[in-house]
């Protein structure tokens, strides 16, 4: 048994445990599933550990297409051997026997989700949560009394309840349908109770005396608020469009009223990912993230603009919790593309127009629930302002067949990318690719001999890795 053994009480939680929990098949017969399990990671959030279940989604870029290579997603989650991985493709699929074969090579347990429905973060979450103890649950009326002496502070409010309940509780916007751990409180807010065990009518009855407590209260915020927003909201899209009178005067009245904060702020730009959405489905995602904007910036402002979602947050804001906090609250998969960051309204459209150019490029790369940030780009961001034909033209004539969507194209464009990213090391890229360094230079004359020498040619290589580049914009085969 391994020396990480995570406890649960006195249970030991294993990958075996998981797949039984699941009822998922583990498809890396060569593996044991003794390993133990602490938790589990998303992979577009990452890091994780060598105790944690990593959780794989395998999509295809469009509804209906070709999934990406699976060994390339795989390879660099098995890098860091976690404890484990699940793979849930977004349509019932086999396994590949290659992805299989290199899970078992790096003696990692794969479970296949192959319809993808298994709530993988819920089961493990109630696998490795500690037992709870039993928490006296204290008299209505005593209780009651409680409440009212901090009826003014809604935090020692959620903190008095979440002792009562021996749980984390917390106020968020209302989102769908009420559940056993999220409680209506009004038409708009909702009290969510984070604990491992269900709650009881005695509890219950509990949440039925916080209730009108805490309607005042977001009531109250609303009103104090909207104005602001609403305002800030209307000068932002004033700011944003194509009419220069009308922005300089947004921008002086913003100044006026001080509707924006003083401290430097970046635009995201957040658009459905092959997903069609009209205007009420915009709005929607802008509500979706608004709730989620504003836990992690106060003063954050989400709105709809040419046909996304447009949010101005703090410069100081993790982006990247960020990110994983709205892949959780949004259904829908997405496209993030971050602008550069300014401190001043008069720099508002530069960085609008930044963030739609990289969520443009990370949704023709396929960047799924993942920032694509335009500093990143590099020669993306040049590639994407030329037209369509003169990308496809120059990919053609420089790549010829190894455009195809044959399964040796493929494998030629990986063994490209990878080379690309070690620098032309054919040792590093053997490495990585978990074959044979003459296998690699295999492989490689191969591709020579359609696009000419890249490891002793400097500048075809520039040439070819470019044209690679903007094949990565125009196709979806591999992305």
């Amino acid at each position: 048994m391994p020396l990480a053994a995570v406890m649960r009480g006195t249970e030991i939680v294993t990958v075996a445990d998981v797949a039984a929990v699941l009822a998922l098949p583990v498809v890396t017969s060569q593996v044991t599933t003794d390993a133990a399990v602490s938790g589990v990671v998303d992979s577009a959030a990452g890091p994780w550990t060598v105790t944690e279940l990593v959780h794989v989604r395998w999509e295809s870029a469009r509804a209906g297409g070709p999934f990406p290579d699976l060994t390339l997603l795989l390879a660099d989650v098995l890098r860091t051997r976690p404890a484990a991985v699940v793979v849930s493709p977004s349509r019932p699929v086999n396994a590949p026997p290659a992805a299989v074969e290199l899970a078992e090579r790096a003696n990692v347990a794969v479970l296949w989700d192959r319809d993808g429905s298994a709530d993988v973060a819920g089961a493990v979450r109630r696998l490795c949560a500690p037992q709870q103890p039993d928490v006296a649950v204290p008299d209505l009326g005593e209780f009651a009394a409680r409440v009212l002496a901090v009826a003014d502070d809604l935090a020692a409010i959620l903190e008095l309840l979440g002792t009562a309940l021996g749980a984390r509780c917390s106020v968020r916007a209302l989102r769908g349908a009420a559940s056993d751990d999220v409680i209506r409180v009004d038409s708009r807010t909702a009290l969510e109770v984070d604990r491992a065990t269900p709650l009881g009518d005695q509890e219950r009855r509990l949440i039925d005396v916080v209730r009108p407590v805490l309607s005042i209260h977001t009531k109250n915020a609303d009103a104090g608020g909207d104005d602001r927003v609403v305002e800030a909201t209307r000068s932002l899209k004033l700011i944003l469009g194509d009419d220069l009178a009308e922005r300089e005067q947004a921008v002086r009245r913003s100044r006026r009223l001080s509707l924006f904060s003083d401290k430097s702020v970046v635009f995201l730009a957040v658009e459905p990912f092959n997903v069609p959405m009209d205007m009420g489905g915009l709005a929607q995602l802008r509500d979706d993230i608004a709730p989620v904007a504003t836990r992690f910036d106060p003063n954050a402002i989400t709105l709809v603009k040419s046909g996304l979602a447009v949010v101005v947050i703090g410069a100081s804001v993790d982006l990247e919790s960020f990110q994983r906090a709205l892949s959780r609250a949004v259904k829908a998969p997405v496209a993030v593309g971050v602008g550069a960051e300014v401190d001043e309204p008069r720099g508002y459209p530069s960085s609008f127009r930044q963030a739609q150019r990289a969520v443009a490029v990370g949704r023709s790369i396929g960047a799924i629930n993942r920032l694509t940030r335009y500093r990143d780009l590099g020669v993306l961001a040049l590639l994407y302002q030329l037209p369509e034909h003169a990308r496809r033209s120059f990919v053609a004539e420089t790549l010829g067949s190894i455009t195809g969507a044959d399964s040796e194209s493929l494998e030629q464009r990986r063994v490209l990318r990878m080379l690309r990213a070690t620098d032309c090391n054919v040792t590093e890229s053997a490495r990585r690719l978990f074959i044979h360094p003459n296998t690699l230079r295999s492989k490689i004359s191969r591709i020579e001999s359609v696009t000419g020498p890249i490891l002793s040619d400097p500048e075809r290589r520039l040439t070819v890795f470019v044209a690679l580049a903007a094949f990565s914009l125009d196709s979806r085969t591999d992305s």
